[in-house]
């Protein structure tokens, strides 16, 4: 026997009559809605300052974290560069200096013994008998504890300026032990916070770990140096957001987190009149709306009924999953959504620049090898174009690093990084592989494919042989064929290829270029000669069949052009134009 349906003549009311019942209900209890209303947003936008509050200051405390460990890896890797037996301590103080003046934030490198004697500062010359270090205690520290620490501020005994000092531990021989500082100024540390950009009337502080303020983006020039109150650091290692006054006597919120593991603190506030000047706001207009709907009665319920109704019939409609023709739409009007997009977008940017040499500002090996996959899938999915590939090597590079030092050498392969730019379209690739080697990736129309490529590559050696100092270039042209490339598999498809440990000054080069292991390329990495039957394919690992192959051809093709007597171009396989 079937169950009876009870619901079946059970009454149904729809939006519009709920809405006015509750407008007939809510005329009445309206004050009390009203300051219950209140009190609930009142707590719910405090809860909402504490959650931001504690996002911020974390922000800022792994920024501080991010920015003393990049350098420390510098460091480290300034160290490692040398024999532990025994120390070049001139060849150190080089690449010190060079490390100190591609970084405005460092003021200078200097190698302190366990005594504090300083063996070197890039703020002297070498040889300049220096006086003792302004920090011991953090100089002992970080060889009692084998690992690096920052100091609090104290002011340099070369420098005279209040500065931070970052140390590493630096073993030579058996129980010889130094530290490698690298000094940094207070200035680094206000721009660093500046840089996270907080919220109108907010303010950052940086603590060290004696309690001294090292950076405030409030008032700088009349706190940094001073000392942060009692109660300030009674809670440093509290994680709740607190109300108390600041230095300048203001109320603030203000929430405290810790510099990752150096014992420094990142403070942020708000004032307390902020806050309340956004709720002020909020309950006035609180008022307003309240008194209106007691004013308007039904009549207004009515109104907003019928509007709410289609209001609610578009959300619903909006819900719903788009089909595959409905026409793009028009950028979101959230803000944190779009904000999210203009991040994301911002950090493919910041990617693409690391990817970049940083030497010729080309793209690197990941990079390029991004790029012309794109130009790869463009020439397969069209048989009117053809894909182009030019492995471009400098004659008589050694030579210059030879008589004419590494700067003319960087030079050189700057304004061999311009011709190649000039001589293709902004749609082409151009990439340095590492050394004094060159990569071209073009996209060319079929029927019109072998003279584009032979022009381009005659203005590249051309352009070239105009830079001076007796260097040219010999390059080395493939061609594929027209829409002939399969389907590319999902294995050769990486997202980003990996640098087998190398940037893109560390590519292995050829043993004629390798000298006496210099390198070719002049940017102060030591470049490892390759071997002779190395070809370009083997450069880019993860490179799809089809591009490996024109590396591969254009590779050999080089080489045929240089024993042809250099500076000259050749198309290797000449069927391809036919």
């Amino acid at each position: 026997m079937a169950r009876p349906e009870r619901h079946r003549n059970t009454p149904t009311m729809g939006v519009r009559g709920w809405l006015l019942l509750l407008a007939l209900v809510a005329s009445l209890p309206t004050s009390v809605f009203s300051v219950f209303a209140m009190v609930g947003h009142m707590r719910a936008q405090q809860e909402k300052t504490d959650t931001e509050l504690r996002r911020q200051v974390l922000a800022v405390a792994q920024a501080v974290d991010a920015e003393l460990s990049a350098k420390t890896a510098m460091l480290h890797a300034l160290a490692a560069s040398h024999d532990t037996e025994i120390v070049d301590v001139g060849q150190l103080y080089r690449q010190a200096k060079g490390v100190g003046s591609a970084h405005r934030e460092v003021q200078s490198l200097a190698l302190v013994d366990r005594d504090g004697s300083q063996v070197f500062s890039t703020w002297e010359s070498l040889g300049t008998v220096l006086p003792p270090t302004g920090d011991l205690a953090s100089v002992r520290r970080a060889l009692d504890e084998d690992r690096p620490r920052v100091s609090d501020l104290f002011r340099g005994s070369i420098s005279h300026q209040p500065v931070t000092a970052l140390g590493a531990p630096m073993q030579v021989g058996r129980g010889r032990w130094y530290v490698l500082r690298m000094y940094i100024g207070v200035g680094a540390y206000a721009r660093l916070l500046e840089g996270e950009r907080l919220p109108e009337g907010w303010a950052a502080t940086l603590v060290d770990g004696q309690g001294t303020i090292l950076a405030r983006t409030l008032l700088p020039e009349s706190t940094v140096g001073k000392s942060v109150s009692s109660r300030l650091r009674d809670v440093f290692h509290s994680s709740e957001v607190m109300e108390a006054e600041n230095r300048e006597g203001v109320p603030v919120r203000f929430a405290v987190a810790p510099v990752g593991t150096w014992g420094w603190h990142a403070v942020v506030q708000v004032p307390v009149a902020t806050l309340q000047a956004a709720m002020r706001g909020y309950l006035l207009r609180l008022a307003g709306i309240g008194g209106a709907c007691i004013v308007m009665g039904f009549a207004g319920a009515w109104l907003l009924s019928r509007r709410f109704v289609a209001e609610v019939e578009l959300a619903a409609r909006s819900c719903l999953l788009p089909e595959a023709d409905d026409e793009p739409t028009r950028p979101t009007m959230v803000r944190e959504l779009r904000q999210v997009g203009d991040e994301l977008a911002a950090a493919r940017e910041r990617e693409e620049m690391a990817m970049r040499d940083s030497l010729t500002g080309l793209e690197g090996r990941a990079l390029f090898l991004r790029h012309a996959r794109r130009l790869l899938e463009t020439s397969r999915h069209d048989p009117s174009l053809r894909l182009a590939v030019m492995f471009i090597d400098l004659d008589g590079f050694k030579q210059v690093n030879d008589n004419y030092g590494h700067a003319e050498g960087d030079a050189v392969l700057r304004r061999t990084a311009r011709v190649l730019e000039g001589a293709v379209r902004s749609s082409d690739v151009v990439g340095r592989l590492g050394g004094d080697e060159f990569v071209l990736c073009l996209a060319l129309q079929a029927d019109t494919a072998c003279e584009v490529a032979r022009s381009v590559a005659a203005r590249v050696v051309s352009g070239v042989a105009q830079i001076g100092f007796g260097v040219g270039c010999s390059v080395g042209i493939a061609l594929g064929k027209a829409g002939g490339y399969p389907e590319l598999p999902e294995e050769d498809a990486p997202a980003d290829v990996p640098d087998d440990g190398m940037d893109a000054g560390q590519v292995a080069v050829r043993p004629e270029d390798a000298g006496d292991g210099t390198g070719a390329g002049s940017d102060g990495s030591a470049d490892h000669a390759g071997d002779r039957g190395r070809t370009a394919g083997s450069a880019l690992p993860g490179a799809p069949a089809p591009l490996r192959d024109l590396l591969e051809e254009a590779d050999k093709a080089m080489y045929v052009a240089k024993q042809a007597g250099k500076n000259s171009y050749h198309l290797l396989d000449m069927s391809t134009c036919e």
